[in-house]
């Protein structure tokens, strides 16, 4: 009897036991927002005006911090790919930032190691010419571009609307003059970003329109409209403020259905994008 009055009580005790437990006993899922124990690793100085620290390696994660520019903040880790550095800051918040909106420095007492010339002339020429690469966040931009289709003289306006810091629908209308004939040129033309993540970026593009082709006054050609084709590409230079220059280089075939022609557009344009 004493026996099992013992096995009850310890049974007891060790229900009321369990019981008492604390909930925040069960392990948490940890949150990347929160602040993080220091850890070690080389510093980087802040480049950009503003730069946001975002929970994960893309723009689709969420906005955790924004540091401003020559704040310091901690490298821990280094994107694979994509243009993302893993930092911590000040704060112990450890987030992603864009890999070109920070330089890194030698140590992590902050002292900056002795670049060669060029570097240095490299670093200069990126933090007072050319700005952040906002292709990245851009949403709409445009080109005022002049030039020559063949050995005629070409302006054209080509607004454009960013789908992903990749690829833009941009189109294109203006008019091209010669001695014998004018033209009045338009289209749309899908271009690819091959490098957005930097101040320097090469892309394609490939696009179709119309031209209305009308023949000076002593020419004996008669206005008509014909098909165009677009292939082509160029580079884009991005400065300070979303300003920069944009070098395009393309083939337009004129073609009808007795007749085709190939102009090649060589043509500079002062570029921006908000």
């Amino acid at each position: 009897m004493i026996g099992a009055r013992r096995l009850g009580l310890g049974v007891a005790l060790t229900i009321a036991t369990v019981t008492a437990a604390p909930a925040d006993a069960r392990p948490r899922k940890a949150d990347a927002a929160a602040p993080q124990a220091r850890t070690k690793g080389p510093l980087a100085r802040v480049l950009s005006e503003t730069a946001q620290v975002y929970s994960g390696a893309g723009f689709s994660f969420r906005v955790i911090a924004q540091v401003e520019r020559d704040d310091t903040v901690r490298m821990v880790e280094r994107g694979k790919r994509g243009g993302w550095t893993r930092v911590q800051l000040d704060s112990g918040v450890v987030g992603w930032i864009l890999s070109e909106q920070i330089l890194l420095l030698s140590t992590a007492t902050g002292e900056e190691p002795q670049p060669s010339a060029i570097r240095r002339f490299g670093r200069k020429l990126r933090e007072k010419v050319l700005g952040p690469p906002n292709l990245m966040t851009a949403r709409a931009g445009g080109t005022l571009s002049a030039g020559a289709l063949g050995r005629e003289g070409l302006f054209l306006v080509r607004p454009q609307v960013f789908l992903s810091p990749n690829a833009a629908i941009e189109a294109y209308v203006g008019p091209s003059a010669g001695r014998e004939t004018s033209r009045g040129i338009l289209g749309l033309s899908t271009n690819l970003y091959l490098s957005p993540s930097i101040p320097f970026t090469v892309f394609v593009s490939i696009g179709g329109g119309a031209v209305f082709t009308k023949g000076k006054a002593d020419a004996l050609s008669s206005a008509r409209w014909s098909y165009l084709a677009s292939p082509g590409g160029g580079i884009w230079i991005i400065f300070k403020r979303g300003v920069g220059i944009r070098f395009d280089f393309r083939n337009h075939v004129i073609f009808r259905a007795d007749d085709a022609q190939s102009l090649q557009e060589y043509s500079g344009a002062l570029a921006f994008t908000f």
